[in-house]
């Protein structure tokens, strides 16, 4: 800028004398270093006077003026005239001399006449302390003081539409809680003028127990940690009164994050809630109507109920009785025989062959009631889910095999035709060997039980693939179509009558499908009808096949309990016998006497540590049952004495407790083997001579 273009600029105001060529030079260096590339701020310099000396490109985009129509002329033509009136430039130039330093905001007039709202900071600007003009910063703040206006029109008319709203109480608490702001709607809902309730604590609505409760401090709280808290519930009016409200407060917070008070919006929902009641009381009366209808409905289903189980429990009843009766019958027949043979036995009237017979007849009653037992024990098991089986690969020839010479002997007394046909490539099962030979004895005496003289049964074993099948054919009695289907179940017979004369307690055959199944296979029965025999068909899944298939001879004998007539030699065994049952002691000493063994018997615990303390014994069979102490008592007191006073004599417990269970509990206890009564007098020498290391 020259000084000629100074002189040419408009003359609007009034115009300071033209700077000397050298000083506009050097104010041109300074402004050029500092500004050239600065186009969003309006920077330029004053000379003392107020008059425009350097111009920017910031302010010829903010101002309008290029430079050569504003350089010399006063500031003031910026300004407003009502600022401009009050002289307002002196006061500004007058601070910035004075303090060094003047800001403000403002309206600035641009070369069209438009305002823009500005922020202006002049600074004095002094040489050797002398004052040699002004720098001078504007910058363009329309957009935000435009923001900021309708920011706050908005405010206003929110102020004004809080204030007039009449359905909803809003108003602000400070941070403490305590009403700061009070709408109409809240007047009109609870029932405070402003001026009543301004720097009131809010509590002031609440019950006193919710107050003391806590409940405003946790309202508070809420809002503060979540920023808003809501709830229902009942609120007090000025008048006492109470209504329903719906509550929401809302933590108002400054730029920092500091909360600043609360807005709280309360609306009353007393209306809404009396309805809802009226519903819950009309839905509690049909509630009440219904449940009456369904009583009633009850009621009869349940006197229904009750006569279905009178009429069950009476033929439960019936079944009972049924079932007493059948095992009264088949307990007592065999008892008969035994009582019968055993009093003429002891009456000595019996000629050699009949003693020969009663003994005979005494041992297969005998061993028909053990059966009975052993059932009723099985069933039970089974109905607890107690009955254990020890599984082994198990040649299934041999089992077969077996069963077939059990069974044997009873066919040819009756008269019945046995044909087997075995099969060598049979193999093996996995199976508990004593279980599976219970299933096919049971099978086959059965077969043979209900087959009359000069009728057949054959057993075949076949292997298809994967599988071995058992089938059991005969051609007896024969099932009748209404029966075949309840065959396995327990107690059932097809002729449970006063007339049946095949006996048994219809146990044999669920025990014999419930060890299949626990075994993975499968039992099936057909029957053409009544007369014409029955088939069962056991099938297991196979295993390995076997080296080779057992031959049965003709001439075998069977595998009864007599075969075993050559007991071990218990010569010199000093044996302890302790059991509180005379009959059953002496019948032990008996046995073991007869096999040159020396028998000490006695019939309680405290004769039994008597006799030991006396001499001790090579083996002990003891009873589990007695009065006062009992053998499990007596095997501890045992086992607590040192070894040369009898602690580590063997011992059996020979006991009626004959569950899996009752043997792990002897064991447990101390004695080293566990066998059940009623026993054979051959095993139980066997027993005692295992015991004592004299067996075979």
């Amino acid at each position: 800028m020259t000084e000629s273009d100074a002189a040419a600029a408009p003359s609007d105001h009034p115009t300071e004398p033209a700077l000397s060529g050298q000083a506009l030079r050097a104010s041109e260096d300074r402004f050029r270093l500092l500004v050239d590339s600065v186009i969003d701020y309006g920077i330029f310099i004053l000379n003392p006077k107020g008059y425009v000396t350097s111009w920017n490109a910031g302010a010829v985009r903010m101002n309008g003026y290029v430079a050569s129509e504003i350089i010399g002329k006063h500031f003031s033509i910026f300004y407003p005239p009502e600022d401009i009136a009050t002289g307002k430039c002196e006061m500004e130039l007058d601070t910035a001399e004075r303090d060094g330093r003047f800001e403000e905001e403002g309206w600035r007039i641009r070369k069209d006449g438009t305002r823009f709202w500005a922020n202006v900071v002049i600074t004095a600007l002094r040489e050797g302390g002398v004052l040699v003009g002004f720098g001078k910063v504007t910058r363009d703040l329309t957009e935000r003081q435009t923001s900021l206006t309708a920011l706050q029109r908005s405010e206003e008319r929110l102020r004004l539409l809080i204030a007039s709203v009449s359905d909803y109480a809003i108003f602000m608490l400070d941070p403490s809680g305590r009403i700061a702001t009070w709408n109409l709607g809240a007047e009109r809902l609870k029932g405070y003028r402003a001026d009543e309730i301004i720097g009131q604590h809010f509590s002031v609505f609440y019950a006193e127990t919710e107050v003391r409760a806590g409940k405003c401090e946790m309202e508070l709280e809420g809002a503060t940690r979540h920023g808003r808290f809501e709830d229902e519930g009942w609120r007090i009016r000025k008048d006492g009164t109470r209504f329903w409200a719906n509550v929401v407060i809302t933590a108002v917070r400054d730029a920092r994050g500091e909360v600043l008070g609360f807005a709280k919006i309360t609306r009353d929902l007393s209306e809404r809630k009396r309805h809802e009641e009226e519903r819950i009381i009309l839905a509690r009366t049909e509630e009440a109507r219904r449940i009456a209808e369904l009583n009633e409905e009850r009621t009869r289903a349940q006197a229904e109920d009750l006569r279905r189980a009178r009429d069950k429990a009476e033929q439960a009843t019936r079944l009972k009785d049924e079932f007493l009766a059948t095992v009264s019958h088949e307990l007592r027949t065999p008892l008969n025989a035994i009582l019968g043979w055993g009093r003429m036995l002891h009456s000595g009237a019996l000629s050699p062959e009949k003693q020969a017979h009663a003994i005979e007849t005494i041992v297969r009653n005998t061993v028909a009631q053990v059966q009975i037992i052993d059932d009723l024990l099985d069933v039970s098991r089974i109905i607890t889910g107690q009955l254990r089986l020890f599984f082994d690969q198990v040649d299934v020839n041999q089992q077969v095999a077996s069963a077939i010479e059990v069974v044997r002997p009873t066919a040819e007394a009756k008269g019945v035709e046995l044909h087997w046909a075995l099969n060598p490539d049979a193999g093996l099962v996995k199976a508990d060997a004593g279980r599976l030979q219970q299933v096919l004895w049971n099978l086959l005496n059965n077969a043979v039980k209900f087959t009359p003289k000069g009728g057949r049964v054959r057993v075949t074993l076949e292997r298809p693939d994967g599988c071995v099948v058992i089938t059991v054919a005969d051609s007896g009695k024969g099932i009748s179509p209404d029966f075949l289907p309840r065959v396995f179940e327990r107690f059932a017979q097809q002729d449970a009558n006063q007339a049946r004369k095949y006996g048994g307690l219809g146990l044999g055959l669920a025990i014999v499908k419930h060890l299949v199944e626990l075994h993975g296979g499968t039992v099936d029965v057909r029957s053409a009808g009544e007369g014409l025999g029955a088939t069962f068909v056991v099938q297991l899944p196979s295993s390995a096949r076997p080296q080779s298939a057992p031959e049965l001879s003709p001439s075998a004998p069977s595998l009864d309990g007599d075969t075993l007539n050559t007991p071990p030699e218990l010569v010199g065994v000093k044996v302890l016998v302790v059991d509180d049952e005379t009959d059953a002691r002496e019948l032990v000493q008996a046995v073991l006497e007869g096999c040159k063994s020396v028998v000490t018997a006695v019939s309680s615990v405290a004769e039994a540590l008597e006799s030991i303390s006396r001499e001790v014994p090579d083996v002990i069979v003891s009873d589990i049952a007695m009065p006062g102490e009992d053998g499990y008592s007596f095997i501890r007191r045992l086992r607590a004495l040192p070894r040369h006073q009898g602690g580590r004599i063997p011992a059996v417990a020979l006991t009626a407790y004959a569950r899996p269970e009752d043997r792990t509990k002897a064991l447990t206890a101390g004695f080293q083997n566990h066998a059940a009564k009623p026993i054979e007098p051959q095993e139980l020498v066997m027993v005692v001579a295992n015991l004592v290391g004299r067996y075979g």
